[in-house]
């Protein structure tokens, strides 16, 4: 994604990393915590009430403390969408 990419772009592709970070999650019946997070932030960017950016940013916080409250590990796979799902809040701005 590119780093001027717009809240619409963000939203979407930040909802499909969270449908596939819930299947996998699902299959291995672990992580309450962050199941009941992504499931809720899913909601709020399908919604569309807040700002997609401050959306993202209160995500990265809330899925760092469901993984410290869940003991949590995840495999590789889920870590590089968790990274991508981060990654997605990361904008530039200005020049």
């Amino acid at each position: 994604m590119k780093w001027y990419s717009g809240g619409s772009e963000r939203s979407e592709q930040a909802i499909t990393i969270i449908k596939a970070l819930l299947t996998d999650l699902q299959d291995a019946s672990k992580g309450p915590a962050l199941q009941t997070v992504l499931t809720t932030y899913q909601a709020e960017l399908e919604s569309k009430k807040a700002s997609v950016p401050l959306i993202l940013s209160r995500l990265n916080l809330a899925i760092a403390n469901a993984l410290q409250e869940d003991g949590l590990t995840l495999s590789t796979a889920q870590s590089e969408q968790v990274k991508a799902l981060t990654a997605l809040s990361n904008i530039r701005y200005g020049y």
